[in-house]
């Protein structure tokens, strides 16, 4: 798709249910920021695939930075629950954005 964003993102988010953090990639999908939390990758690929994508377009982001070694692109600012990431779908139901389940989306292997 030409003139599409194949940057991909890090974003540190914070989980509601413990307030630890993690560290998650994000890419630019329909002028929306997604979190990606794991990615298929196929061993000759030179893509990889997003399993689940997280809509985020709209919360409230801080600038990046470092957080001890780690560099980043943002920190999500609200927490958020850890089935959004890595839980069965559907979403809990507070979760008021879209997730998409293996979007047929290739990035750039990393």
């Amino acid at each position: 798709m030409p003139g599409r964003d194949e940057t991909i993102y890090s974003v540190i988010v914070k989980f509601r249910e413990d307030k630890s953090l993690a560290q998650c990639a994000a890419v630019r999908h329909d002028d929306k920021l997604w979190l990606v939390p794991t990615w298929i990758e196929e061993d000759d690929a030179a893509v990889m695939r997003p399993e689940r994508m997280v809509c985020i377009e709209g919360l409230p982001l801080k600038k990046g930075g470092r957080l001890g070694a780690r560099s980043f692109d943002w920190i999500l600012r609200p927490e958020i629950p850890r089935a959004v990431l890595t839980g069965p779908l559907p979403p809990p139901a507070e979760w008021p954005l879209p997730v998409l389940d293996r979007p047929d989306l290739t990035f750039p292997r990393a």
